[in-house]
């Protein structure tokens, strides 16, 4: 038993615990994979620590720790999310290349050093890699790659260098991991450095694992390395769960979660910037405050589910349509805020009451049924109306709130806030 790997071992467990528990708390969709991976390095660390050659179950133990490296290594590169490509298209590819590298890796643990007992394998691997490469991935490139690599892999073989064909195997497992969390995660993530180091590391010990087991001197500072990039893989995960979940919560603070929309908040930060620069540029900007009509009266007859349809489906209708607005914003309840400052481009405060008033009465499907909301709105404009954004804001709000208890007379004032749209 290695003694020495004890305090690197209790050190992984705990990391993995940490993780598992932040994941209950935080619920990450890549850390269930994240976990298999880490609970198969585990499983090699802990058969690492009992491993002790000529000992009776010490090829059983070598069949563990390299099947262990092989599955971790393909878990992780399973966890990375690849873009048109389905989590179960990448499982299936997945699992039929790795039965012919379990099996070899498998061999090589049971000290079978016999060449015509890889030919099988390798033939397997072969044909499995340029059959899913081409009918699983269409990627000829692939298939060429696959076929390279063990057509090497047969050479080595035949020179009886098994050591270099499984530890190489692996290696590239693990080179294609590093590729794929270096392309995937946060180019500013401090948890992306550390997972890259630490597959980065790993790579290179399986790389030169043949050469340094032959040395003495290096073996035991190579086993200590082992273990050193698992735990910076672990602390790299952890980091990437935590800065997503700031990062989550920092967007949900200047949000609006039902309509993805800026609230309230941030709104407040854009307006003042954004008059600032039309003064800069001595142009005109123009604020519309937008009241759906008879809300209340939504969310009471047809329920509060049918008032956050209405909600999320007229904030998809001024997203779509609105695209010359510099803002968009919902203030809460049934409130929206626009802004433009293209009114010096020979548009006026009435077209764009136009483009809003076009947005807001475009159908929408409730249980089924066609229906169309109306709204209100009041306008200020900079810098005729006001200077700056409180006072802005307020003759905006003030113009809006006249208009509802005006007699609907404007485009935008109609009596029924929502009712059903008659058939053409």
């Amino acid at each position: 038993m290695n003694y020495s790997f004890l305090p690197d071992l209790s050190a992984l467990t705990i990391l993995v615990v940490v993780l598992f528990l932040l994941h209950r708390r935080h619920p990450h969709k890549q850390t269930d994979i994240w976990l298999l991976g880490l609970f198969f390095t585990l499983v090699e660390a802990t058969a690492h620590t009992f491993y002790a050659p000529h000992v009776i179950p010490a090829p059983l133990l070598h069949v563990v720790v390299l099947d262990c490296y092989l599955l971790a290594g393909l878990i992780f590169n399973w966890a990375v999310d690849v873009p048109g490509r389905t989590r179960g298209d990448r499982l299936l590819f997945m699992v039929m290349n790795a039965v012919p590298l379990l099996a070899l890796c498998t061999t090589y643990g049971l000290n079978i050093r016999v060449a015509q007992i890889y030919f099988p394998t390798i033939v397997l691997g072969l044909v499995t890699g340029v059959a899913t490469s081409i009918f699983l991935r269409r990627n000829v490139v692939y298939a060429g790659l696959f076929a390279a690599g063990w057509l090497f892999a047969d050479v080595l073989v035949r020179d009886g260098l098994y050591r270099f064909v499984v530890y190489w195997s692996i290696c590239v497992v693990y080179l294609i991991a590093t590729v794929n969390f270096y392309q995937r995660l946060p180019r500013n993530s401090t948890g992306r450095l550390a997972i890259l180091t630490g597959f980065g590391t790993w790579s290179i010990c399986l790389l030169i694992h043949p050469w340094v087991v032959m040395s003495h001197g290096y073996a035991e500072l190579a086993s200590h390395l082992w273990n050193l990039q698992k735990s910076l893989i672990s602390i790299g995960m952890i980091l990437v769960m935590l800065e997503e979940q700031v990062a989550s919560n920092k967007w949900l603070a200047l949000h609006d979660e039902l309509t993805g929309l800026p609230n309230r908040r941030l709104f407040s930060d854009r307006l003042p910037v954004a008059i600032e620069s039309a003064r800069q540029r001595d142009s005109r900007l123009a604020l519309f405050l937008l009241d759906l009509n008879g809300f209340k009266n939504i969310n009471d007859t047809l329920g509060h589910p049918a008032g956050d349809q209405v909600l999320r489906e007229v904030a998809l209708h001024l997203r779509e349509s609105c695209n010359l607005f510099d803002s968009l914003a919902r203030l809460g309840g049934d409130e929206f805020v626009l802004l433009a400052s293209d009114l010096t481009k020979g548009h006026s405060v009435a077209f764009f009451e136009e483009i809003i008033r076009r947005a807001v009465e475009t159908a929408i499907l409730i249980d089924g049924q066609p229906m169309m909301v109306t709204a209100c709105l009041g306008s200020a404009v900079f810098p005729e109306d006001a200077q700056d954004a409180s006072k802005l804001l307020k003759i905006a709000d003030e113009r809006m709130y006249g208009s509802k208890r005006k007699v609907p007379v404007g485009r935008l004032q109609v009596a029924a806030a929502l009712t059903p749209q008659r058939e053409a």
